[in-house]
């Protein structure tokens, strides 16, 4: 994989394959896979940012790559564009297994992003 600072798809989304970085954030938040022989969905909190890991195993593509939806409960559209992304991406064919447990995490979180704006004491969604 070739290494890249964060890319900021919109102003509340990026992506980032660094793996140090990654890491980190799994090891703080206690989400770091035992095992590197299969490939990985690893989802977590931090605050109130969503962040989604994936785990390529493949010895051709080998690494981490994070999602980070800043604020997400009330940045739903970010959500949706990266639900969007990711069955575009099964569409192709491209790492099926992966990318569609992936995309059900995306996808049962937007269908919670209400729940979780109540619970952030959050009353609308941020255009």
């Amino acid at each position: 994989m070739n290494y890249q600072p964060p890319v900021y798809l919109t102003p509340h989304m990026y992506i980032t394959n660094e793996e140090s970085e990654i890491i980190d954030a799994l090891v703080d938040h206690h989400e770091m896979p035992k095992k590197f022989d299969t490939d990985k969905v690893i989802s977590y909190f931090d605050g109130q940012n969503f962040c989604l890991v994936l785990y390529f195993a493949n010895s051709q593509d080998r690494g981490f790559q994070m999602f980070v939806v800043n604020d997400f409960s009330v940045n739903v559209d970010e959500l949706y564009l990266l639900s969007a992304s990711l069955g575009s991406l099964l569409q192709k064919g491209i790492s099926v297994h992966l990318l569609s447990q992936a995309k059900n995490r995306v996808d049962n979180l937007i269908h919670m992003s209400g729940t979780f704006r109540a619970l952030f004491g959050k009353k609308e969604i941020i255009d």
